[in-house]
């Protein structure tokens, strides 16, 4: 026996006599706005109740804790003074009930319940106000009044909370219900953690208006889709890199046909259709194409290989041929876009000409050759 666990209901597990007493005794320390008594016949730490009268505590001085994560926004409200005021936080929920449940916690040395959503604009009825820089989630959380009693002595509460984020590559994706994104880890050497990373489409040069899968199949025939890559590995020394982008009238990324985007990190047509604006100089890439069809075809995709790039090589960055292990490189696919417009018109400077287009194959051919440390 040497818990109270082991002892009868209302008697508490006292080590310093090696025996169950009367008196209750917590295994853990209380907290200073706290006393140990029998809760449903077992000691807990709880509310003390001459702590808060005497200090006359009211809603006002309810603690609210938000934290503003990078996918998420945590609420948590003192668990203590709320019982004391005769509510029960424990049964509290965001305004969408399944969404979340309460995690009892102690944050800054108060014992708290937290509750946290996703920043998402399809999430836990969640609302967004966004402007042209940033973008704002909100919520509700509902604390029900206490009828443990039999009796309710107060209405129920209602505390809101929300989180603004400066529109970003990933934070932008948020904003929207279903934008046009792919995901893979990229190889991070002996580290253990992973290194998630992104592609996504975006209608505008700021990238902040993600383009969502709606819109993929009707863009129109030359209009610009910017292209954003990010990774979240932790890592300072490293960058991210993408080496090739190549664009093919299948998701069959080993398909023959193929159009070269980038090739060593550079645009392969000197900025004509494809601009590189940052590659291997930060966590994000950004390039964008104009919109082009492949003759004899309806889609296209995007294929991209990527790697996490070691800085200090100097090497992360311009149009070089990398000698990095062919498995450092994973590919990131988006796909299908098609366009609406006349792709049949002569000298279209959006369809891409049988010349090109073999041109294309032959550097892709080229870029195929696998250099080795």
């Amino acid at each position: 026996m040497n818990s109270s666990a082991c002892c009868l209901p209302d008697l508490s597990w006292q080590p310093q006599l090696a025996c169950c007493t009367v008196d209750p005794y917590c295994l853990s320390s209380c907290l200073s706005d706290e006393v140990c008594k029998y809760v449903n016949h077992r000691p807990t730490c709880s509310a003390n109740e001459t702590f808060y009268r005497s200090r006359n505590y009211k809603l006002t001085n309810i603690t609210r804790i938000i934290e503003c994560r990078a996918s998420n926004m945590t609420m948590s409200v003192g668990k203590n003074l709320l019982e004391f005021l005769n509510y029960k936080p424990s049964a509290s929920s965001l305004l969408q009930p399944n969404c979340t449940k309460a995690v009892e916690d102690i944050v800054q040395g108060q014992r708290v319940y937290s509750f946290t959503a996703p920043c998402k604009i399809d999430k836990c009825v969640n609302t967004i106000e966004k402007n042209t820089s940033h973008v704002t989630f909100r919520n509700t959380l509902l604390i029900p009044a206490s009828s443990d009693s039999g009796i309710v002595t107060v209405n129920d509460l209602s505390l809101d909370f929300s989180c603004t984020y400066a529109l970003n590559l990933q934070s932008s994706l948020l904003t929207v219900f279903k934008p046009v994104m792919s995901s893979a880890n990229l190889n991070t050497g002996n580290s253990e953690s992973k290194a998630e990373t992104t592609i996504a489409a975006y209608i505008n040069p700021s990238y902040t208006e993600p383009l969502q899968q709606e819109d993929q199949q009707q863009l129109s025939m030359g209009s610009t889709i910017y292209f954003g890559v990010s990774t979240n590995f932790y890592d300072s020394d490293f960058v991210l890199r993408v080496e090739t982008c190549f664009a093919s009238p299948t998701d069959d990324s080993t398909s023959p046909t193929k159009v070269m985007l980038l090739e060593n990190g550079c645009s392969s047509d000197l900025g004509q259709y494809i601009q590189v604006f940052d590659n291997g100089k930060t966590k994000e890439v950004r390039f964008s194409l104009v919109s082009f069809a492949i003759q004899g075809y309806d889609t296209i995709y995007i294929f991209c290989g990527a790697r996490l790039c070691l800085n200090s090589t100097g090497t992360c960055s311009g149009c070089l041929k990398t000698r990095a292990v062919i498995e450092d490189t994973v590919q990131l696919g988006l796909g299908p876009f098609s366009f609406i417009g006349d792709s049949s018109s002569s000298g279209s400077s959006t369809v891409m000409s049988v010349a090109f287009l073999a041109a294309s194959m032959l550097a892709f051919i080229f870029c195929e050759i696998n250099w080795t440390i």
